[in-house]
């Protein structure tokens, strides 16, 4: 009856042994690939930061525009302020759309 014991201690020992060994295997492994796959979301970011970065710069001449819309509706006369918006805008647009044809262009690869 003691052996039996002895045989069923060691089994569920081993049993034991090798859950613990697979649970390591399986976090070393997860570890891995979240690190993969923080490094990918860390370089999306910094691709988007440009990105960003013109959003903002747009804003500025559309609020400017609706602005003077605004002003030219309550006052009924345009004094220069919507000519000066639509300059604005249109050289908003123009840093755009270099943007965006930047994005759309083959990136040149450099031979070591």
């Amino acid at each position: 009856m003691k052996e039996l014991g002895s045989a069923i201690i060691n089994a569920m020992a081993g049993v034991v042994a090798c859950a613990i060994a697979g649970c390591i295997i399986l976090d070393i492994k997860w570890l891995v690939t979240s690190k993969r796959q923080m490094t990918k979301i860390l370089e999306e970011l910094a691709g988007l930061k440009l990105n960003v970065s013109v959003l903002f710069k747009l804003q500025g001449p559309q609020m400017l525009g609706i602005k003077a819309t605004l002003e030219a509706q309550r006052d009924g006369e345009c004094n220069g302020n919507v000519t000066d918006a639509l300059f604005a805008i249109e050289e908003a647009k123009k840093l755009h759309d270099n943007h965006l044809m930047q994005l759309l262009e083959p990136k040149k690869e450099t031979l070591p």
